[in-house]
């Protein structure tokens, strides 16, 4: 065993030992994100292009973040490895983004701008830019579309149906990660006019609490 890998079972052992969400909890699970980012035995597509290495980190930021709810419940020491199941979950994880960008693909034709694809602008909203925050970042993300405490999330919505609001579709899109026929389906409205209302009123607010809070980004925000 070498000591990577005694490293990651110590926090791991520590970390189910503290109830969550307690600050020890809180605490451990920020060393252990930052260790698995830290870690060069990742697992990584063979492929470098700039598309796929997007798909790529939206599916280590997902894989993250459903870690930081299940691990003690999920990962068991006596069947390997943690490295290895988490890198197996991550390549699960990465198969499904490219199985969703696929049927995305066939319900719309990409927009080219030069010689780059024109991602969906929801698919960048929540990134990894500094992963080692990711369990803040995303908690106070979320705290912030359920809380929604000017009401400007609740109170744009699609003309004559209120339920089709950015509140709403911040929730099935980003926290759910449904698809955005799911979404059209689940609010009563066109997929078009959902996607539509997302790209041109909901991701705006999205984009702006970022902006605001790069605060949460910084290295001086770190758990000691």
């Amino acid at each position: 065993m070498d000591d990577d890998y005694l490293h990651l079972q110590s926090l791991i052992q520590e970390l189910c030992s503290h109830p969550a969400p307690s600050p020890q909890h809180r605490k451990t699970l920020n060393r252990l994100l930052r260790a698995i980012l830290k870690s060069r035995r990742l697992w990584r597509p063979s492929s470098g292009d700039i598309y796929e290495q997007t798909l790529y980190e939206e599916a280590l930021h997902k894989t993250m973040v459903k870690l930081t709810k299940t691990l003690c419940e999920k990962y068991n020491p006596n069947s390997g490895s943690f490295l290895a199941w988490f890198n197996k979950c991550l390549e699960n994880q990465y198969r499904d983004e490219i199985r969703a960008t696929q049927r995305e693909r066939s319900y719309r034709q990409p927009v080219w701008q030069g010689d780059e694809l024109d991602i969906d602008p929801l698919d960048k909203v929540i990134s990894p830019v500094d992963a080692t925050l990711l369990l803040q970042t995303w908690e106070s993300f979320v705290q912030w579309v359920t809380n929604d405490p000017d009401n400007i999330l609740r109170s744009c919505h699609i003309a004559n149906n209120p339920t089709a609001n950015c509140q709403l579709l911040a929730h099935l899109r980003i926290v759910g990660g449904k698809e955005w026929q799911q979404i059209a389906t689940e609010v009563g409205s066109p997929r078009g006019a959902v996607t539509s209302h997302w790209c041109r009123k909901c991701e705006f607010f999205m984009r702006q609490w970022l902006d605001t809070n790069q605060r949460l980004f910084g290295e001086d925000s770190y758990d000691r």
